[in-house]
Order: structure tokens, then sequence, then C-alpha cells
């Protein structure tokens, strides 16, 4: 079966910003000038989906022979991709290849490779719903002046119910795909910040634009269910214990120190960059033996990348916090704690019973763990916090030493009251264990995992005293 190479363009991009990527290919022997191709679609037009755009897709896949009227395939695919086409390509195998069946072997994609993917999110997508990122990014043409693509900016955007929403249809299942057995992906980001005026819109742990984090496919989900709580032995409340879910993470992922979210591209079709030949080599691989020795090539890039830079390594956590009726729950806060070991999950973690050195590093780890805090702007029961794994635990370790016992990491979730009537659970939620430096035997979920997307979510009662059965007829 013969090959087409597609590559699909971020956004406020286009197909111009990849005409030496194309030049590179063909003359690397990857196709000639009609089977490498683009695939275009209008970023900023407003009242564009993720919906529109692959379902656009498909009907031109279909018109170039590359998949028949049903779906199936009739060439084999490699497709590369930049920035926000990682969520276009990956809902588009989603729809039209696993939705109502699993039809995975009759998709075309056969590799697939990502550049500076924006899997999960970047901090410049609620930016460039603002004025300034109308005026710099927005069109300027009658009948559409200053649209910037706001349906698309919205899945963009940091820990939006769109990437959440995807992943479970995509990642979080007993049948991955993305395999070296079945579409091989790799994945690759820059470890360099903008330099020059675009260095202003830089963020800690991005490649300028998206997050290095959030462009891995190595997420795992942890669930704590506290609707439901379980008496223990001594009857106190006991939560059910986190429900783990780990997600496929058989890709291959390497961090680039010399690029920026922008430079990959310069760099994958230049001859003889560290960027160039990964792509080429993961467009050259035939059997699952190939992909596994790209993979290992990749992830020893990648330590040697932070070696040389000595820049920290993050991890993202994305949260969402839920009723007993399985309903978002829009205001709530967050508080980290380091105390010392001990203390049960229902009890109050307070400054007022807490000590010195507990209200220190306390506040140390707060401050840390809170330093690159999003709250979703169309949900706001979805929200992402991002750190530096070196430093929190840097600061659990200090706390260790300084108190001469163990610590743990804990959190409390603080939900307001509806009315006096409509209350949620507060009095469960007081001390909820993130890390205890005892719990080291297998299968218990570890927190600390850098360049990875952890997702959580928590389900919480609430209650009312609205409600009443009894024998006696009331007047209310």
């Amino acid at each position: 079966m013969s090959e087409i190479t597609l590559i699909i363009h971020g956004w406020s991009d286009c197909s111009q910003s990849f005409k030496h990527l194309k030049s590179h290919l063909i003359k690397q022997g990857i196709g000639k000038v009609d089977t490498v191709l683009y695939a275009d679609y209008e970023s900023r037009e407003d009242n564009i989906t993720f919906d529109d755009v692959i379902d656009g897709l498909n009907d031109q896949m279909y018109k170039h022979g590359i998949i028949d009227h049903n779906g199936v395939k009739l060439r084999e695919l490699n497709v590369i991709i930049h920035s926000t086409g990682g969520l276009v390509i990956r809902h588009w195998i989603w729809r039209y290849y696993f939705k109502d069946r699993n039809r995975i072997a009759e998709c075309p994609v056969r590799r697939l490779i990502m550049l500076a993917p924006a899997n999960f999110g970047s901090p410049l997508a609620h930016r460039g719903k603002s004025f300034l990122g109308a005026l710099f990014k927005g069109r300027w043409k009658i009948g559409d002046f200053l649209e910037v693509g706001r349906k698309l900016l919205e899945g963009l955007e940091l820990a939006s119910p769109y990437q959440w929403q995807l992943a479970h249809k995509d990642l979080f299942f007993p049948e991955p795909y993305y395999t070296a057995g079945q579409i091989q992906t790799s994945i690759m980001v820059g470890l360099k910040d903008y330099e020059g005026l675009r260095g202003w819109i830089n963020k800690p742990g991005t490649d300028g634009t998206v997050v290095i984090a959030g462009t891995s496919l190595d997420v795992v989900k942890l669930r704590l269910d506290f609707s439901k709580p379980r008496q223990a032995g001594s009857g106190q409340y006991c939560p059910c214990d986190w429900m783990v879910k780990q997600a496929v993470d058989d890709f291959a992922f390497g961090v680039m120190e010399k690029v920026d979210h922008g430079g990959i591209i310069e760099e994958a079709g230049k001859n003889d960059t560290q960027v160039s030949d990964f792509l080429l080599a993961a467009l050259r691989t035939r059997g699952p033996g190939d992909f596994r020795r790209l993979k290992t090539r990749l992830a020893k890039a990648t330590e040697e990348s932070y070696a040389r830079t000595g820049k920290p390594r993050f991890q993202q956590f994305f949260l969402h916090v839920i009723d007993d009726q399985g309903v978002s729950i829009p205001d709530y806060t967050l508080e980290f704690f380091i105390v010392k070991a001990g203390r049960g999950f229902s009890q109050v973690v307070s400054r007022q019973n807490m000590t010195r050195k507990e209200l220190m590093y306390s506040r140390m780890a707060h401050a840390e763990l809170a330093s690159e805090f999003h709250t979703n702007s169309q949900d706001s029961s979805y929200r992402r916090l991002m750190f530096n794994v070196e430093k929190i635990k840097a600061v659990l370790t200090a706390a260790q030493q300084d108190m001469r016992t163990g610590v743990v990491l804990s959190m409390r979730i603080y939900v307001p009251d509806i009315d006096k009537g409509i209350r949620y659970a507060n009095k469960n939620l007081q001390n909820i264990i993130l890390y205890d430096y005892r719990r080291t035997e297998p299968g218990q979920p570890s927190f600390f995992y850098p360049n990875t997307t952890t997702f959580m979510e928590i389900k919480i009662d609430r209650y009312n005293t609205y409600v009443k059965i009894g024998t006696e007829a009331r007047k209310h």
C-alpha cells in the first residue's frame, strides 16, 4: 500500500509555514510533490469548532483517495502535526475509528509525529481570546475583523473540558492504539524560551507557547470519591482509596534543548539538525523493534537536554471537582500543607493546630504548588496547577530533616454552602493525603512524575435539609 505524508498546522498558522519542511522531506526521499500534502483549516474563524475541523478533514481524506466512503484506508498515512494539530488528529482518529466501535485496523494513520503538540493546553490560549490577542493574531478581513478562532481557543485553554473529555475518549481505556504495533507516535518539543520581544510571553515549563509536560501522552487519572464514605474499624470517616487509571505510555518522547515552539518547525526542515534527524527516523520506522529503538534514543536525548541546560522539569495536574450527582462544582478553594505524619483524613489541618515549622514549610509548599495555577474560564470546576518537581521534593526533604520525623503533603478543599439548606460535606475534605513517605508499597499512585499530566477527579457529597419523609403532614 502506497504512502501519503500529511502536514497539519496549528492555531493562527497555515501551510505556508511548512513549505521548507515539505521540500526537505522530498529531498530526503519521504514522498514526492503529489504525496506530501498539507491540511489547512481556518483556525481564526470564531464559529469553527474541533468537530467542524475533523469533519472537513474527513471529507478531504476521502476526496484525495486516502480513505474510501466508509473510512477504510486506501493509502498508508504518515501525519506530521504542529501545536493544535495534535488535538485535531487525535479527535479525528477517535471520532471515525473508535467512537462507535473499534475500527483502528481500518485507520490509515501508521506513523504520527507530533512537533510541540498542544495535547494538554497552552497558557497563551486564554490570552488569545482577549483584545490584545485579537489585535496581534486576529483576522483583518471585512466581515470577520479581529476574529481569533474563539471556540478552538476555548479547547486549547489550560484545563479545558474539551481536553479532559478527549483524553477520556482516546487515552483512558484498555485498548490503546498509540502503540508500537498500531499508530507509532513520536512526540518532540523544544526546551528553549522565546527571545527578544516575544520573550515577554514566556512562562515556566513551556517552549514559549505550549506546556512541555502537556505535550506528552503519558497521563494518569486519580479519582477520590468522598460522596459515599465507608466506616473504618474505629468508626471514623475513611474515604475510598485513590482509584488509579493509567493511560498508554507506548510512545516516543523527546525534549530538544535548542528550539522553541516555532523554531522546531524550522529545525525540522533543515539538514543535519537534531529535530530533522529524529523526524526522518520516525518516518522510516517499520516494525515495533525500529520504533522502540527510536523511543530509547529520544529518551536519551531528553536526559542530555536537561543535563546540559540545567532547566527544571515540571508536572501539571488537571483537577475536576464534582458532586455525588456528577454535577461540576465551580466554587472551591485549595490549600496545601506539610505536616508531621500521623494525621487522619478527617482531622482538620489549620494554622491553629500546626507547629511553627509545619506552618513555615506549608507556606513554602503552597507557594510552589500554586505558582502556576489556572482556573478554566469556561468552567471553573476545571483547574490546572503546575510545579517544579524537584523544588517540591526539596521542600519535603528539608521539612523531614528539620522536624526529624516523617512528613506528609496534604490538600484541603473547601466548598462554600449554596444556602442555609444546601451544603457540601466539607468535614470530609480536611486532610487529603497527596504524598506520604511511608506509602511505598506497589500499586500506590505516584504524585511526582515530571513531564506528565495527572488528572485528578474528586467527588464530594452535596446534601440538603429541604427533603423530608414522615408520618405527619407538613406545611411549608
